[in-house]
């Protein structure tokens, strides 16, 4: 396939020009601020950019003369996996929708496209699919809308090479089950269920600041956020009254994305209040945080659970690092510390192995489309943690590296050429 640079950035040009209809059509669907989908179209159109300028770059050739045992040149040349999969997802539906990360990354790489829209979104998804038919080249573009059926025949496809998904725990595990049921099984890039737990340590006490924004960081966007932190770990009782109390205090949300995914969140706060201590501001769409001991964090509690509501944890900053150790698998990890705190080098190799980024003194999202990003975790946060969702890295996923040795360079140059 030809360089897709031009494509992509055409792509970015006419999103900003539909930029109003693009706004009022997501947020009527999502129940998403025009304000915060005005964020996420710019990180749309700049990640669409950003990849068109480091496709090239991506796809380039390595060549190791006189490598081989016989003294023949190898030249590794990177070529696009094939057609992908991707699924756009409800709470990001800009960025990580129709025309968001997944969709661009495929496109930098050289693979033709196959988007399933979300169901809870079709407006959104057919005015971004239009808009990307107008100016992308033909046959490497294409929308489907759908249920459950529909999803596991797009995997079954032998067309399909690739498939690129972010959305519940259930379902990546039904796309990935349906791909390792193939003849030929294809690799699932599967963004799922993230716990982003949050470790503060006495250090850190001396800040007012920290429960407010941590309030504000569990409940913004209703708290439908991959990276919101899900349990927090504090030293002190006086700590975890101050973040339940900041929790119930945030202003009640409007809406979630889907009736489902509100009727989950209510009944996890029924469920909680059989663990601990749940602590709300009173009606239904109000936040909540849920206060437990350190040897009660067991079962659900060390699941994610989508919306506005966390778990406390009030445990002795010397146990944080057996806490940790029971843990799954988190996108992020994070520690609130002084810099200098003698506790906090042993906290952070506990946390290496746990997420796929580690966080000193911030609070999510703090997903930067960048060359050093990595959007990725083990498991169950993701189904393969050597690759990123977010930043340049994320075109690897779509692409398969070939060894050329002891071609003629005439012929390797025809075969970079393409």
């Amino acid at each position: 396939m030809s360089d897709m640079s031009p494509a992509l950035h055409a792509v970015a040009d006419a999103l900003d020009a539909a930029r109003e209809a693009v706004i009022k059509v997501a947020a009527a669907e999502s129940g998403l601020t025009e304000a915060r989908l005005a964020g996420e179209l710019d990180r749309t159109t700049g990640q669409l950019r950003l990849l068109a300028d480091h496709a090239t770059v991506a796809r380039s050739t390595v060549r190791s003369p006189n490598a081989a045992a016989d003294g023949a040149d190898i030249v590794q040349i990177s070529v696009p996996i094939g057609p992908v999969a991707v699924f756009a997802a409800s709470n990001f539906p800009l960025a990580f929708g129709v025309l968001g990360g997944d969709t661009a990354s495929a496109l930098a790489a050289g693979c033709p496209v196959v988007v399933k829209a979300h169901p809870a979104q079709p407006e959104t998804a057919d005015l971004l699919a239009g808009i990307a038919a107008a100016v992308l080249p033909p046959d490497i573009f294409r929308l489907v809308h759908g249920g459950p059926d529909v999803s596991l025949a797009l995997v079954r496809d032998p067309a399909v090479r690739a498939v690129a998904f972010t959305g519940s725990p259930s379902g990546g595990r039904a796309l990935m089950d349906a791909a390792a049921a193939r003849p030929d099984p294809i690799p699932v890039y599967a963004e799922m269920g993230s716990l982003n737990p949050v470790f503060v340590l006495p250090s850190a006490l001396s800040d007012p600041s920290w429960p407010a924004r941590l309030a504000a960081s569990v409940t913004g966007s209703a708290g439908q956020l991959c990276t919101k932190p899900g349990l927090v770990v504090v030293p002190t009782d006086a700590f975890a009254d101050d973040l339940a109390a900041a929790v119930a205090a945030e202003p009640p949300f409007a809406r979630m994305l889907t009736p489902a995914m509100a009727a989950a969140h209510t009944a996890w706060q029924a469920d909680a209040a059989t663990y601990g201590v749940v602590t709300t501001g009173g009606s239904p769409r109000h936040a909540f945080a849920v206060t437990v001991e350190a040897d009660a964090l067991t079962g659900p509690l060390l699941e994610e659970h989508f919306g506005p509501a966390v778990v406390v944890c009030r445990c002795p900053a010397a146990r944080y690092g057996e806490l940790a150790a029971r843990l799954h698998g988190s996108l992020t990890a994070t520690v609130l510390a002084d810099p200098h705190d003698p506790q906090l080098p042993q906290l952070v190799a506990a946390l290496v192995p746990l997420a796929g980024r580690v966080i000193l003194n911030g609070v999510p999202t703090g997903v930067a489309v960048c060359e050093a990003m990595h959007h990725g975790g083990p498991w169950p946060s993701t189904s393969n943690p050597l690759y990123t969702s977010v930043g340049t890295r994320s075109i690897e996923r779509f692409l398969r590296p070939v060894g050329l040795q002891g071609l003629p360079p005439s012929l390797v140059d025809t075969l970079t050429a393409r």
